[in-house]
């Protein structure tokens, strides 16, 4: 029978095949990714992008309802060089339908011709022998297609054709691929997609429409490619509404950032993706000129690293809260876990998105004070998911429970994670501390881990020594504490007349407590090197380390200090993090340490 037009459902169901096509291949999708980056995620971010649209489309007769739920979700949901460009792909075919109820396949042709148009529109330096290629070459063929048939499933197989020749050709048109004998992922994933719709217009079954009745490339296990140096490290995305300029001049205004710039949407919502070293500059930009509805920062060096240069098969991930040193977290291969903090109605990811460089300036201008929030269940499944697919086991180590919900919204996103993963091993463990206390807990796990400890042993060991971490933190400033919350006015106007400076440290379970106070700095950092003779000569210290608000004079003069006390160097000296800082305040400086046994 023939099929003459395109409707809401015909379309929904299309969709659905074609996306089930493409997340049936995710793992094959990750291992031929080498451009523009060999980061090994296209296939995880279409398949979220896909899966998302998937989730939100509206299975409706009218063309016109279908495609509007698909265009606002392509948008919401995408992830990745490849999926905005999908999603910009979706949203150029969705303007080009002119409101239609249905359409024919002359309409159809011309539609894809200006979606294709709108996809090249929205990439800064779009490069052929990628997805962009195989778009128009596939695009080309409807346009000559229609003209010979009014059958959409005559034109949609002889179309198909096309696009698989013009994805063999991707290998002789980069030399990434050509060294490697691959075809570029996202256009692999591109025919996937029509391959998946052709097939379902070939046995139209809806029972056929679930992920593991799709066909599977052959999965090589073997990696392809190299590391390579990454120019810029952050695969960055921004999700924004209300846009104040025109979208060139947004272009003109971040395009010095980095490169790989897409720009997907209309002014009313649109998705800003750029590879950058400077994620929180281009917030700070972004900001100026709309209202940014989410956010999303990739360590592409990181991946890559997992991919060539693995250095176990267990996984460290750790919050954002835990403060260590970025050289430390690269070698490494430490993974974080951003918290949020939400500044003037806008959601950042701490450390990520927004860092400690300029955060007191921020926060002093700031009209509201900013409060933070743990990460969704959602988004560390997200994480959780990647890491299971690159690691046997993870251990995953949070700030105290009784400082944040992050170790509950971990356990619960470890267990659903689990569910669909036996095999997989994830132990979330409370640190009971936070800051530069929890950074030598993961330094622990990772010496375990490296020293070939095994899953459990590193466990039951890193469960062993909680008890025995300690941080004092000298605060310099009551105000940081009243706007957060922490101090109650009344206490804080008190304290400023009395000149009283605190030392602030956390019990054995995790709750923090006031633990000494003085009337001056100096008075502060005599008690708190008493409190390490104390250590010293009790069960003696093992490590330590120094971390501050914006004072380094004041911190290296601490790790000086007590270095020469102990007879050992600090572990590291940092800056901590935003969310800490948000408490602690400017000038506030904290010893960590953790004793013998």
């Amino acid at each position: 029978m023939k099929i003459t037009y395109l409707d809401g459902k015909r379309l929904y169901y299309a969709f659905l095949s074609g996306a089930k096509e493409v997340i049936a291949n995710k793992k094959e999708l990750n291992r031929i990714n080498l451009f523009p980056v060999a980061d090994g995620d296209t296939g995880s971010n279409l398949s979220r992008t896909l899966s998302f649209v998937k989730n939100e489309a509206v299975k409706d007769n009218s063309l016109t309802i279908t495609l509007d739920s698909m265009g606002d979700a392509a948008l919401r949901g995408a992830i990745g060089n490849s999926g905005i460009i999908f999603a910009q792909f979706i949203n150029g075919f969705k303007s080009s339908v002119d409101r239609a109820e249905s359409i024919n396949v002359n309409k159809f042709a011309l539609a894809i011709d200006r979606a294709v148009k709108h996809t090249y529109q929205g990439i800064n330096n779009p490069v052929e022998g990628t997805i962009l290629t195989v778009m128009k070459d596939w695009s080309e063929s409807l346009k000559t297609l229609k003209n010979k048939s009014s059958d959409f499933a005559e034109i949609m197989e002889e179309s198909l054709k096309i696009a698989s020749s013009s994805l063999e050709n991707t290998k002789n048109q980069l030399e990434v691929l050509k060294k490697a004998n691959v075809v570029d992922s996202g256009a692999q994933a591109f025919v996937l997609f029509l391959k998946g719709i052709v097939d379902f217009i070939k046995r139209g079954d809806l029972k056929e429409l679930k992920i593991d009745s799709a066909a599977k490339i052959e999965v090589i296990e073997e990696e392809i490619g190299q590391e390579e140096e990454i120019k810029f490290r952050y695969c960055t995305e921004a999700y924004l509404e209300n846009l104040m300029i025109e979208i060139p001049k947004l272009r003109k205004e971040i395009e010095d950032l980095g490169d790989s710039l897409i720009i997907a949407g209309d002014k009313n919502k649109l998705r800003v993706h750029i590879h950058t070293n400077n994620p929180p500059e281009l917030f700070i930009r972004l900001k100026q000129f709309s209202h940014i509805l989410d956010q999303k920062a990739d360590d592409m060096l990181l991946q890559q690293g997992v991919k060539y240069n693995k250095r176990s098969e267990i996984a460290i991930l750790t919050d954002s809260i835990a403060d260590l040193p970025e050289e430390y977290i690269d070698k490494h291969q430490i993974h974080i876990l951003p918290l949020n903090i939400l500044l003037d109605g806008t959601n950042y990811l701490d450390k990520l998105t927004i860092d400690s460089k300029n955060f007191f300036e921020i926060i002093d201008d700031a009209e509201e004070y900013p409060s933070s929030a743990q990460p969704a269940v959602k988004k560390i499944e997200d994480q959780l998911s990647y890491l299971a697919e690159n690691y046997n086991s993870i251990i995953a180590i949070t700030v105290s429970a009784k400082m944040s919900g992050t170790y509950n919204n971990l356990a619960r996103a470890a267990e659903n994670v689990s569910r669909e993963n036996s095999e997989l091993k994830i132990e979330v463990i409370d640190s009971r501390t936070n800051s530069g206390a929890e950074g030598l807990l993961v330094i622990e796990a990772v010496e375990q881990i490296e020293s070939g400890k095994s899953f459990e042993a590193t466990i039951a060991y890193l469960k062993s020594i909680r008890e025995r971490l300690y941080i004092y933190v000298s605060v310099s400033d009551f105000k940081y504490m009243v706007r957060g919350g922490r101090v109650s006015p009344l206490k804080g106007k008190l304290a400023g007349f009395l000149n009283l400076k605190p030392i602030i440290s956390i019990d054995r379970k995790g709750n923090g407590i006031a633990f000494a106070t003085a009337f001056s700095k100096k008075g502060n950092f005599k008690k708190i090197k008493s409190i390490l003779k104390d250590h010293q000569q009790g069960n003696g210290i093992k490590r330590f380390a120094v971390v501050h608000g914006d004072d380094l004079e004041r911190a290296e003069r601490y790790r000086d200090s007590f270095k020469e006390l102990l007879g050992i160097e600090a572990d590291f000296l940092e800056a901590i993090s935003p969310i800490v800082a948000m408490n602690a305040g400017r000038g506030s400086t904290a010893v960590a340490l953790l004793e013998k046994n």
